[in-house]
């Protein structure tokens, strides 16, 4: 047995992830989502804090992960990979030798033992959604900032100047919180909000679910609140601890971005520099935010990875982001897809655009001939003289029988098999799927999913209701 790495509890010998690792390596905690996350140097190949905890992954046993050598497991894949035990002692040392017959170590990384050898295939986490009464409470928190922003014009030209106009702001549900009762936050108990409690053995009490005030980024997936970001004002971070961008506790964790039915994903770090590409070039690519340069897809959103035919990966630039450098790295090798894609002018998208990049040129020049090729005008139809793109493809579905499917998560033309032109069909993906008004309005703002030459509403324009009998 190995004094200081295991607990007794009534009788059966339980791992304690944290505590593991604290024999080897200093841990700071660094997130209270999801049971917690820790994080240190790594006990194989060291660093300052690329070794990741979650003591209450995989029911409680935990896990960890090295974004250096890649090395990952639960418990016993620790006691194997750091401790130089055998499976059959590390399962009794974690108390689950009734396990070991059915244990494949194949669901593990590779031990590399600092030699390089290649970590076996990633295996993406599951992440649970947020539960209801989080969403409800976070729905309303949202909703309140969304109107506080409207009216903050400070705010508002920032985000302007970041590429983010109001239609955007709207678009997004972009928020400000200012805090409450004279105070740059809010607290609340936990359980108000679907969240267990958590006792602080310091003040004999329940801690409190803790929102500082800043820009209020949510996350929507299938039209449900996932996930609340807030960016902290410069001014409210006052020591090494303070996080420039705090996560709302409760929210789902899983890599998130918009525009997922393209074939073409562009990966970057930030929120606001994934919404300013889905703004700018959400009509020809999808856009993926990680939130830190370390993260990794969960198992959803490696699904539609899997599927993309390219991915830019376009983390930030820096003499100092070695992290974003390795980050790059990992996509590489993981997605023969995948292709490094750093802005041309500044360190992130946002800067790019501050400083005059074309963001939609940008993307394009990054996207593979079969993708182009379709978004290429079709010369044997000669689109009319002095007509808006909207209307040009309004006066167009109401001629020719095509339906469009446009949501925020999908964009889809439907052409009667009895449409043989291929020049009205290549103008009409044109400008769905090219023109960037044309297909921001109709996925985020056309009252109707499916548009149809009788269904087309132009910006303002109410549905006409039937008049009863």
């Amino acid at each position: 047995m190995l004094p200081g790495r295991v607990m007794w509890r009534q009788g059966v010998v339980m791992t304690d992830m944290v505590q593991l690792a604290s024999e080897r390596v200093v841990l700071k905690k660094v997130a209270t989502t999801n049971g917690g996350e820790w994080a240190g140097p790594c006990p194989g190949c060291g660093g300052s804090d690329r070794f990741r905890v979650w003591p209450a992954d995989r029911g409680g046993r935990g896990s960890f992960w090295c974004r250096g050598c890649g090395r990952s497991g639960d418990d016993v894949q620790f006691l194997v990979e750091f401790t130089g035990m055998g499976y059959k002692e590390a399962f009794a040392a974690c108390g689950r030798e009734q396990m070991l017959d059915g244990y494949r170590p194949a669901a593990y990384r590779a031990v590399t033992g600092g030699t390089g050898q290649a970590p076996d295939r990633f295996e993406p986490r599951t992440y649970d959604p947020p539960v209801e009464t989080w969403q409800i409470k976070a729905g309303a928190f949202a909703d309140a900032a969304h109107q506080a922003l409207l009216h903050n014009d400070d705010a508002l030209r920032y985000l302007a100047g970041r590429g983010l106009d109001f239609q955007a702001v709207k678009g997004f549900r972009l928020g400000w919180f200012d805090g409450e009762a004279g105070k740059p936050c809010l607290f609340r108990p936990r359980v108000a909000w679907g969240l267990p409690r958590m006792h602080n053995p310091k003040t004999g009490r329940d801690k409190m679910l803790w929102i500082p005030r800043g820009l209020v980024i949510p996350t929507y997936k299938a039209g449900h609140l996932y996930r609340i970001r807030i960016r902290r004002p410069a001014e409210d971070l006052k020591t090494d601890r303070d996080v420039k961008y705090y996560v709302v506790p409760g929210s789902g964790m899983d890599l998130a971005g918009h525009n997922p039915d393209h074939r073409v994903f562009v990966i970057v770090e930030a929120d606001l520099d994934e919404m300013l590409i889905a703004r700018r070039a959400g009509s020809m690519a999808g856009s993926i935010a990680l939130g830190s340069a370390s993260a990794k897809p969960g198992a959803g959103m490696y699904w539609h990875l899997q599927k993309a035919v390219r991915l830019l990966i376009a983390l930030d630039l820096g003499d100092d982001n070695l992290a974003g450098e390795r980050a790059a790295a990992w996509w590489l090798d993981q997605f023969p897809q995948a292709k490094r894609w750093p802005v041309p002018r500044g360190k992130d998208p946002g800067e790019a655009f501050e400083k005059g990049v074309d963001i939609k040129a940008w993307v394009r020049a990054g996207l593979p001939p079969s993708v182009t090729m379709e978004l290429a005008a079709d010369h044997t139809y000669l689109p009319p003289a002095d007509v808006p793109p909207i209307c040009e493809l309004r006066d167009l579905l109401r001629t020719y029988p095509v339906r469009i499917t446009a949501t925020p998560d999908k964009a889809e033309i439907e052409f009667d098999p009895g449409l043989k032109n291929r020049g009205i069909r290549n103008r009409i993906k044109e400008l769905f799927m090219g023109d960037d008004e044309v297909h921001w309005y109709l996925r985020v703002y056309h009252p109707g999913d499916v548009i149809t030459g009788d269904t087309f509403l132009m910006p303002g324009e109410e549905p006409k209701v039937a008049a009863g009998i």
